[in-house]
């Protein structure tokens, strides 16, 4: 088994961020789902991952409660007892300050930002980094984080190649035979 093989699903989504997660998304003819006008609380947050829950009843340990009708208060004794991710809010957070010092990760729409209806289902994924928030469907998660994975281990691949002065040329796996090969015996050395 490789260390691949041994990352849960919430593991892989947060090591290959949000960027990723969409072109992999994209493959699939899924373009629209970034969550759009979303901040973090607070830039040094770390990556929110978990499965969508709607109400707090609802929150499991892991899960993101995704909070919706405008300014709001986060229940943040609450989500901290739950073992929460983290939250998601379509409006304001009134307690922002209290979000972060309770070390929680959590995006919301600031003030004088125009709020519309969040896209995302209870039982959805949503990962969010300093590159924004997206929505991955549950059937999907396992999937795209195993390609995004692919992804970002072939991005790391090429950079080597590049940096031990070879070119780009050839590189793009669908090209050719030898960067295939080359790929997996790079894989076997590396232990990936």
């Amino acid at each position: 088994m490789t260390s691949s093989d041994a990352l849960s699903f919430r593991d892989k989504l947060a090591a290959v961020g949000t960027t990723r997660i969409a072109a992999a998304l994209a493959k699939r003819g899924l373009r629209r789902q970034i969550v759009p006008a979303l901040r973090p609380v607070s830039p040094f947050q770390e990556t929110l991952v978990g499965v969508v829950a709607k109400t707090i009843d609802a929150c499991a340990p892991g899960s993101v409660l995704v909070m919706e009708g405008g300014t709001t208060s986060a229940p943040v004794a609450l989500l901290v007892r739950r073992r929460a991710a983290g939250l998601v809010s379509d409006g304001p957070l009134r307690n922002a300050a209290e979000v972060a010092r309770a070390g929680l990760p959590a995006y919301h729409r600031p003030s004088g930002t125009t709020s519309k209806p969040l896209a995302i289902e209870a039982g959805d994924v949503i990962v969010g980094d300093r590159a924004g928030v997206i929505v991955l469907p549950a059937a999907l998660a396992d999937q795209v984080a195993e390609e995004a994975v692919e992804a970002m281990a072939y991005e790391e691949f090429v950079a080597e190649q590049v940096s031990a002065g070879g070119g780009v040329y050839g590189l793009h796996i669908p090209s050719g035979e030898h960067a295939r090969r080359a790929f997996a015996a790079w894989r076997r050395i590396k232990g990936r």
